[in-house]
């Protein structure tokens, strides 16, 4: 039904939301605000998620410096937009409508998740012919 890629897709995308979401919790409880335990967290999150989307998922084996520099350039890009889209919707469901911050996290995480899948497949890490 669903592809090797995909499948381990999910898998890291859960560990990267894990890692996204627990860090984001602990900036939280540390004291931070809602935009900067996000920041901090998201940081955090796309060096994990680059890691593993170029190994395991992608299989993107090309270690040459000149190409890591271009793909992570446009992966980061790529999360960075993600980001925008994850604070916005942060913003307005905690700040304007009042939502729990750790619901909407997770409420937004699911967005992210699929945006990002598309970005690093289409963008990122795409098949060279």
């Amino acid at each position: 039904m669903f592809s090797r890629e995909v499948v381990v897709y999910i898998i890291f995308g859960v560990l990267t939301t894990i890692v996204g979401f627990g860090t984001y919790a602990l900036f939280l409880h540390m004291g931070l605000n809602v935009l900067w335990s996000n920041t901090l967290s998201t940081a955090l999150a796309i060096v994990f998620a680059y890691v593993t989307n170029k190994i395991w998922v992608f299989r993107a084996m090309d270690f040459k410096v000149k190409e890591l520099v271009k793909e992570f350039v446009r992966f980061v890009s790529s999360r960075l937009f993600s980001f925008g889209v994850d604070t916005a919707l942060l913003v307005g469901l905690v700040d304007f409508l009042g939502y729990d911050a750790l619901v909407s996290k997770a409420a937004t995480s699911v967005v992210v998740v699929v945006l990002n899948y598309v970005t690093s497949k289409l963008l990122v890490f795409r098949k060279k012919r």
